[in-house]
């Protein structure tokens, strides 16, 4: 029986520092199925094509399995640069491995969640992860989070680094699209949340993913107002489910 084809996919905008720690990230991954690499550049004005572009090739990574394609994209902000990598690989995709393009996936997260997907009930995987610090070069968190449905309900535990199926985002299609494009805050969250509605999600007890916070600028510093009101939408968008 082949192994899923897995798709990592990497939004990036003006990351020219990072990304192609991203990338490398997923070129050394132990998973012995096919692996691509689609990263989308939403826009950026720095030097981020051209660190893209130079990793680009086929047969390549650390089994000689994995290729590397990048796509232009006009800047929509991070779920219209997730949704236009998904429109181009979805036909030959089975398990997606979202990926930021400043964070890095550890060697054996791919072939740690591809196991969990276990029958087609199961729709995300997602495991812990390393906060890592640039300035003082250090993790200073590790986050570990179970799931449960009750607890989804009420808070991220999900992290948006997650793996999903390509099943479970045709299923999602048909409401607001893969990622809603409106949001360029919490749409990680409000995926994971229509997702759970049909499907299972797992968990993997082992830290998978690392995320770097930098400084004044990370994902984990972000307008609060914005942030307040993307999230009162995602509850608001699960009560219309609800009484719809």
């Amino acid at each position: 029986m082949s192994l899923p084809k897995i798709t990592i996919l990497i939004p990036n905008y003006n990351d020219a520092e990072y990304i192609g720690k991203a990338i490398e990230s997923g070129l050394s991954q132990d998973y012995s199925g096919h692996i691509t690499i689609c990263v989308v550049d939403d826009g950026s004005t720095d030097d981020s094509w051209e660190v893209i572009s130079s990793y680009f090739g086929e047969n390549i990574g650390k089994l000689g399995l994995t290729k590397v394609i990048g796509i232009k994209n006009e800047n929509s902000g991070p779920s219209g640069a997730r949704n236009a990598g998904i429109e181009q690989t979805i036909s030959d995709t089975d398990i997606y491995a979202m990926l930021d393009s400043d964070d890095e996936m550890y060697p054996d997260k791919i072939s740690n969640c591809v196991s969990s997907f276990t029958d087609s009930s199961i729709g995300v995987v997602y495991g812990d992860y390393d906060v890592f610090h640039t300035a003082t070069n250090k993790i200073i968190r590790e986050f570990k989070e179970p799931y449960s449905r009750k607890r989804l309900v009420n808070e991220c535990i999900v992290h948006s680094g997650s793996m999903v199926s390509s099943e479970a985002l045709e299923y999602v299609l048909e409401d607001t699209g893969y990622y809603d494009k409106t949001m360029r805050t919490c749409e990680d969250y409000d995926l994971w949340m229509r997702i759970s509605e049909k499907y299972i999600i797992k968990h993997v007890p082992k830290s998978l993913t690392l995320v770097r916070v930098t400084g004044g600028n990370s994902s984990f510093i972000v307008n609060q107002e914005v942030w307040s009101k993307n999230w009162a939408r995602v509850v608001q968008k699960r009560e219309n489910r609800l009484n719809g």
